[in-house]
């Protein structure tokens, strides 16, 4: 079922599968950010990085890195690109929300807004070597927090807002904890 840009509606080996139809083998991008988060809730964290950085990898093809609604299952390829589905809404919401699961699934986000609190898990893939997030909100406070990896550790820090906001915890609950 994985594509290279995606996970597909159907496996390219069933015989109904059509690259180009709109549930039979096309890659929607609010699937895929549901499919990231399942992932790592259940400890499969490669996958669900890879899920996530083969649909980000497919946005930079689109004008303005604008998420079409779904698009084309085709395999990628060194001379393959993703082509939108002829009639997908562009942008259309849920595609352009699957950044933040995508985001959840590697930073691990776990918010408790009444109490002021958030942890995190993060898990910066390698493809993924820093990132800044600016302005988060829990419940009334703001938080600034710089990831990075050393090697396969991802270390944070908080740069903006108390600290004492921000605490370390699993996000994994199934069979295969990370």
């Amino acid at each position: 079922m994985w594509s290279g840009w995606g996970i597909r509606t159907l496996s390219a080996d069933h015989p109904a599968y059509n690259l180009n139809s709109y549930q039979n083998g096309s890659v929607w991008p609010h699937d895929n950010g549901l499919i990231a988060l399942g992932f790592r809730r259940y400890g499969f964290f490669e996958e669900a990085a890879r899920v996530a950085g083969d649909v980000s990898g497919a946005a930079s093809y689109f004008m303005q890195h604008k998420m079409p609604e779904l698009y084309a299952g085709s395999p990628r390829t060194p001379t393959t690109f993703p082509v939108q589905y002829k009639r997908a809404n562009v942008p259309q919401a849920w595609a352009a929300g699957s950044c933040f699961a995508f985001l959840q699934a590697i930073i691990g986000f776990q918010p408790d807004a009444p109490n002021e609190k958030l942890y995190l898990d993060p898990r910066l893939p390698d493809w993924m070597p820093e990132l800044r997030l600016k302005g988060i909100l829990v419940g009334r406070k703001r938080l600034d927090i710089r990831f990075w990896r050393e090697k396969e550790k991802t270390c944070w820090n908080v740069i903006g807002g108390d600290p004492a906001m921000v605490a370390a915890r699993t996000c994994a609950t199934g069979p295969r904890l990370a």
